[in-house]
């Protein structure tokens, strides 16, 4: 009898082994490129919790020192997902008929909960050279790179003062080489994201003229970016990186309280961040202004407008590109409607 159960049920236990092993075989591998900051927590936290594995997905993230840098690889096809600054590049990028789609939030400034900050050199400040924005004319600003959101943000703040964008001495640095320009004198001021504002504030090099907020409310400094490749070939697949995104900000949006990392789940985020991202301080990590994302995913079309302005204003985009053509928020109306409203812990 025993045999005879072997021999019969047997090949159907090595079906069900093989469907097992095709299953496995089949997680769809997604390749999203990020900058490494504490701004990718929504991806960090998805992977730490398994919630990709569980929709099948095996996702592989690979750190860019910059948005721009992944617009080449987006556009062949060998990054899927994108989670930098909306740069100039990007709009260029639809010249050369390359349709990458903004499709998220991923960090933003709001009133009350600005990441960044217009830093300045603390000897400027304390002698009374610069104490508001109308004193940065023919300073000698650093920025990351040409044609981005803080160069954007700088002109409308400048404009307000009657004056513009090029008013200032631009110079292009990277934001840790910002840290040692300001102890050696060579720039004036910079907008600085965290952690590398803390940073600097600890060094006693530079402090806080503005939060960013007070230049431009609501301001969009990065978003998730889908490639063509995957919106025509696997929608299906970016669907669900959709859901588990917008899954991901709620839960980090519950984290949240007074400007901190300090609300539900704060702890849990916390350990997530240090694992993940560049910044493993985790003390440091409680003292941060984290970037404000939002619930739904939903970025900011009037500040993604005010810097496409300014980017074709200064001719760093010369074609005739609009906002609404380079944004799909059709991915994130999908997760919302799914996931139903966000209730806040």
């Amino acid at each position: 009898m025993h045999l005879r159960f072997i021999k019969r049920f047997a090949p159907l236990a090595l079906l069900g082994l093989s469907c097992l092993a095709a299953t496995a075989q089949a997680a769809e591998k997604v390749k999203i490129a990020i900058i490494g900051g504490t701004g990718d927590i929504p991806f960090y936290l998805a992977d730490a919790k398994g919630w990709f594995a569980q929709d099948g997905l095996e996702v592989e993230m690979i750190t860019f020192d910059s948005g721009a840098r992944m617009i080449a690889p987006m556009a062949s096809g060998e990054i899927d997902v994108g989670t930098g600054a909306v740069a100039a590049g990007l709009y260029n990028a639809f010249e050369r008929e390359i349709t990458i789609r903004i499709v998220a939030d991923k960090g933003r400034n709001v009133k009350g909960m600005s990441f960044q900050g217009l830093m300045v050199r603390k000897a400027l400040v304390e002698s009374g050279t610069i104490r508001k924005v109308a004193d940065l004319k023919g300073r000698k600003m650093a920025f990351t790179g040409p044609g981005a959101n803080d160069s954007a943000v700088m002109d409308e703040a400048m404009r307000k003062v009657g004056a513009t964008f090029n008013d200032i001495e631009s110079v292009y640095l990277g934001l840790g080489a910002q840290l040692t320009a300001y102890q050696n004198g060579a720039i004036d001021a910079s907008i600085m994201p965290e952690p590398f504002r803390t940073n600097v504030l600890k060094t006693g090099a530079a402090v806080e003229l503005l939060p960013v907020a007070e230049l431009r409310d609501n301001d969009q400094t990065g978003a998730v970016m889908y490639s063509d490749t995957l919106i025509r070939k696997r929608p299906e697949v970016a669907a669900k990186l959709m859901k588990i995104y917008i899954r991901a900000t709620r839960y980090y949006n519950d984290s949240l309280k007074d400007g901190k990392i300090a609300g539900a789940n704060a702890d849990e985020i916390i350990d997530v961040m240090a694992k993940y991202s560049s910044l493993k301080d985790k003390d440091a990590l409680r003292a941060i202004v984290p970037s404000a994302i939002d619930a739904d995913g939903r970025p900011s079309i009037e500040s993604l407008k005010a810097d496409l302005d300014f980017y074709k204003a200064q001719g760093l985009v010369k074609s005739a590109i609009t906002v609404d053509q380079a944004v799909d928020l059709s991915w994130i109306e999908r997760a919302v409607k799914e996931l139903g409203p966000y209730k806040a812990k």
